[in-house]
């Protein structure tokens, strides 16, 4: 394949994914949008919980045998701000979800409605999606589609300080999605305009989104999970380092002040990383990263790639307190030059990580040449 046609193929090839419907790392990879599963049954167990919830489901078979049944849906943290919590289902409840099939068969369905029936005639009494408050459709209320957006509306901003008391720019809290409209922007799910080189446009070429290694619980990338995702984030200053946890993949980063970068060592998911503050802003150079995607469709970086994350406050007067993170990825081998992304989240008053708990999908393993082991 000629360098003209792999561009074209590849600039098609991001028309054709920015139309599916998916939002999330393992529905592409299990799960196929030409084919629907209806299933109706008893709910064994619902688990809120990221990066995916899921719902256990006894379904009876025509012969009266029974099969036990996984309904995927997208994150916990989506769920939370349209009004879902653990306790919106329970065993005993009748649900018939409907959605997208397995690509291999097996008894699984990505939620796209879920009809919540009365366990003695069958009527359904709501319908349910991530974006449904479940409150207003069980009240048939007109305005049952309900966002975050129109519950944070009526609070009063929040803030905190913009230093620390011993004087460094504070960047200690908890924050997540934001919900200003010029803030609320995410970086391309599959973004052409990444500088690759013929080395890194083979490699993109390459991926193959049924491998992804975080489908199968693996950890994710650095820029992945620190500069791609939209959830929750917990950001703690200490006189010699920081901690960063991050609610989406489980993951804690414990990084030291220090003026010279880590020798070349063993590469690992999050690396070596130093950090020092530079003005009002808070700065972690990371070196050692192993060779991971950088989002969930992909965006491979190779073993040489080296990040510059930098942090800084935006203070909106309507929302409040913002954290700007602007990560800038440096890929000799992959890459013709530097690429940036950048990620607005807002700091929370009061905001309780989801506990992290992914399940692999029901099939087998493949090879994986873009994870190396931890």
């Amino acid at each position: 394949m000629n360098k003209i046609t792999l561009i074209l193929t590849l600039f098609l090839s991001a028309i054709l994914i920015s139309n599916l419907s998916h939002a999330h790392h393992s529905s592409m990879s299990t799960f196929r949008n030409d084919k629907t599963s209806i299933v109706e049954g008893i709910v064994t167990e619902f688990r809120f919980r990221n990066p995916h919830v899921l719902i256990y489901l006894d379904v009876e078979n025509p012969d009266g045998s029974k099969t036990s049944w996984v309904a995927e849906a997208g994150s916990a943290s989506v769920f939370r701000r349209n009004g879902w919590t653990a306790s919106t289902l329970k065993s005993g409840d009748v649900l018939r979800i409907s959605g997208d099939a397995t690509i291999d068969g097996s008894p699984m369905v990505w939620v796209d409605k879920i009809e919540y029936l009365d366990s003695l005639n069958g009527k359904v009494m709501a319908t349910l999606d991530d974006n449904t408050n479940p409150d207003d459709a069980f009240s048939n209320n007109d305005n049952s589609q309900h966002s975050e957006k129109e519950t944070i509306s009526a609070r009063p901003p929040f803030f905190i300080p913009l230093r620390l008391s011993t004087g460094e720019p504070n960047f200690t809290g908890t924050t997540s999605k934001s919900t200003s409209p010029e803030h609320d922007h995410a970086p391309d799910a599959f973004d052409p305009s990444i500088p690759y080189n013929e080395v890194g446009l083979m490699a993109l070429e390459a991926w193959d989104i049924v491998t992804d290694p975080q489908v199968f619980c693996d950890p994710p990338g650095l820029v992945r999970q620190g500069g791609y995702t939209p959830h929750g984030q917990k950001i703690v200053q200490y006189p010699d380092h920081i901690t960063i946890e991050y609610e989406e993949y489980g993951s804690k980063r414990a990084i030291f002040f220090d003026d010279e970068l880590p020798v070349s060592g063993i590469r690992t998911h999050l690396g070596d990383s130093i950090a020092r503050y530079e003005g009002e802003t808070l700065i972690i150079e990371t070196v050692n990263l192993a060779a991971n995607a950088s989002g969930h469709r992909g965006r491979p970086l190779s073993n040489q790639a080296r990040v510059t994350e930098v942090f800084s406050r935006v203070e909106d007067p309507v929302h409040g307190s913002h954290l700007k993170i602007t990560t800038t990825v440096h890929d000799p081998k992959f890459l013709t030059e530097s690429w940036t992304i950048n990620r607005i989240k807002a700091y929370k008053e009061s905001y309780d990580f989801i506990t992290n708990q992914c399940e692999p999908p029901l099939r087998p393993r493949p090879p994986n040449v873009w994870q190396e082991p931890s």
